[in-house]
């Protein structure tokens, strides 16, 4: 359970944080959507209690009881490289009203959220940033690159179909009984990916898409016990032709072949003519299905952003490919039991973290040995831009040593 916190400003009005409750639920999601220019509405906020966990969401309120202030966090396993899972606090609607900024309201609502997850054995949090130069000052750095795909469905031929007459609608039930292992076995072949409760896949089942005009419902597409496609049509019409764009919301497949097949039935989508999908993995094994990949619009996307709530624990939680020692020192300024020099040993791809006082082979900020955790950021391309201290070498055998088998992908936002 999170602690009361209580803030006086220099102005004297003190702003007391406390958890959420039921009965104040609804209040803090339209303080969060009105800071953010949206509106909730009720049938929203109610679908959207499914997954809510009212305990670590944090309210912040000015002395009239108005919410000035909103963050919470959500409980996944996320993935890791060698097919291993470790708890992590899901930083979420963070937020504070204009008239309230810069107080520190932001960063003690941080420093509870992470408190909190160090509480719970958490030794990792996420977070997508909105406004990325903001959460650099508490230690996450952009450790998951994601692309966004564009395809013209006139050149989207593959080298490999794949058995798309096998793939078929199913219903929201059916879904929920056969996706959620699908996904689970996915997670195992890449790092960053999030585990999904059942209140969490009711969200990416019944998720509407925006806006409603012209927009179909979620189709949702089986390939059994190989892959899975869900996705929509948003109809467009020009000079009595279709121009329809299908959006894949979330689209896995085991094997190649399964994946071709998931990818050639949502490409083939009548009265679509392009495909859009986001958050992607840069090394997308669709971009070498592509017959003509040149013809394939590619862009970088949000990456997601990790912290290292513990830095011990969360480098002991991976799995490594080669064996080795490496000496990081390592500044935390909110969290000074990270701070210092840590020795990693990797044997037989289990990594052991302790103290020590041997020099440092690298030196470094916790957010960028974040970003280069799950192998997805080398430690190479922070050297050249003068984000970590060491020697060419040295960061080249942490290349080696955090290396993954495929890039770390984030495939939900949250």
């Amino acid at each position: 359970m999170m602690r009361v916190a209580s803030e006086t400003e220099p102005m004297g009005a003190q702003i007391d944080i406390r958890p959420v409750t039921e009965a104040t639920y609804e209040a803090f999601r339209h303080a969060f959507a009105a800071t953010f220019g949206f509106a909730s509405s009720t049938d929203e906020i109610e679908r959207s209690r499914a997954w809510a966990e009212y305990d670590r969401l944090l309210a912040a309120r000015a002395p009239d009881g108005s919410i000035v202030g909103t963050s919470g966090a959500l409980s996944f396993g996320l993935s890791l490289p060698g097919a291993r899972s470790a708890a992590c606090a899901g930083i979420t609607m963070v937020s504070v009203r204009a008239d309230h900024r810069r107080r520190g309201l932001l960063t003690r609502m941080m420093v509870d959220l992470l408190d909190d997850a160090a509480a719970r054995s958490e030794p990792f949090a996420a977070l997508w940033a909105s406004e990325s130069p903001i959460y650099g000052r508490y230690g996450f750095g952009p450790a998951v690159p994601t692309i966004d795909i564009s395809l013209d469905r006139r050149h989207a031929d593959l080298h490999l179909d794949g058995p798309v007459g096998e793939v078929r609608f199913i219903d929201i039930e059916e879904a929920r009984t056969t996706f959620p292992a699908l996904h689970e076995r996915f997670r195992t072949t890449r790092g960053g990916v999030m585990s999904r409760s059942d209140g969490w896949w009711t969200r990416v089942l019944t998720e509407q898409p925006s806006p409603a005009k012209a927009t179909g419902p979620l189709r949702l597409a089986l390939l059994p016990d190989r892959g899975y496609v869900i996705y929509h049509l948003a109809s467009a019409w020009s000079d009595g032709a279709p121009r329809g764009v299908v959006h894949v919301h979330d689209l896995v497949g085991l094997d190649p072949a399964a994946l071709a097949a998931l990818w050639r039935f949502a490409i083939d989508t009548d009265l679509s003519e392009t495909l859009e999908i986001v958050r992607r993995p840069p090394d997308d094994p669709v971009l070498h299905l592509l017959r003509d990949p040149a013809r394939a619009r590619v862009g970088a996307g949000w990456p997601l952003y990790l912290r290292l709530v513990d830095v011990p624990s969360a480098l002991a939680s991976r799995g490594y490919l080669v064996d080795g020692t490496v000496v990081v020192e390592v500044a935390d300024r909110l969290r000074p039991a990270n701070a210092g020099r840590w020795r990693l040993t990797v044997s037989d791809g289990t990594g052991r973290c302790d103290r020590t006082d041997e020099a440092p082979d690298v030196s470094l900020d916790v957010a960028e040995l974040a970003a280069i955790s799950l192998g997805g950021v080398r430690a190479t391309a922070l050297l050249d831009a003068g984000r970590i201290d060491g020697s060419s070498a040295a960061a080249l055998g942490l290349d080696r040593l955090f290396a993954a088998e495929r890039a770390p992908v984030c495939d939900q936002m949250f």
